[in-house]
């Protein structure tokens, strides 16, 4: 039904459920301070949203062209790993923006609209930030799982197609090689 529910594991109940996926969810993961949680849907769409209360969706991250199964952070925690029926794995990177969007702005076809977050602000009030996909990988067959390195310095995911295939990636930006 496109919803999550948020459980206190202590006591057992739901203490929170997060709608706005318009599909059902097929994953989710955790930023790696716990501060958000990171939602993927059959809707093509990831979402983030706050892991405490009001647990509000802060950004919606479009780009996939199919469900979107599974998302994880390598261990740096800079990039968030998202793969797909579309038979793709891609990179994104949440930058900050230097000042507020337009309020008119288009949403884009791939990234996130700009957002801000409201439990951080600068000397200048909100501070904005937007999604941006830094990478892609195409593979032969859909792509069902991903899972990022352990490695400190590394920014490594394996993904695994709906072939039985395990891909071992390595992200390369420039001034990496």
């Amino acid at each position: 039904d496109g919803t999550l529910r948020v459980w206190n594991t202590q006591w057992g109940n739901c203490v929170a459920t997060l709608k706005g996926h318009s599909a059902g969810l097929n994953g989710a993961c955790y930023n790696h301070d716990g501060s958000r949680i990171y939602t993927c849907s059959s809707d093509m769409t990831i979402r983030e949203w706050q892991s405490s209360p009001p647990f509000k969706c802060i950004s919606v991250i479009v780009g996939h062209y199919g469900p979107v199964h599974q998302c994880a952070f390598a261990t740096s925690g800079r990039h968030l790993f998202s793969v797909a029926e579309d038979r793709t794995l891609r990179a994104w990177l949440k930058v900050s923006l230097e000042e507020p969007p337009p309020e008119n702005a288009p949403a884009p076809r791939v990234g996130s609209r700009a957002f801000s977050s409201s439990n951080r602000q600068s000397e200048g009030g909100l501070e904005w930030f937007q999604w941006s996909q830094i990478a892609l990988f195409a593979a032969t067959h859909p792509l069902r799982c991903v899972a990022g390195s352990r490695a400190e310095e590394d920014e490594e995911v394996a993904c695994g197609a709906a072939d039985g295939q395990v891909s071992l990636l390595r992200l390369m930006l420039p001034g990496d090689y």
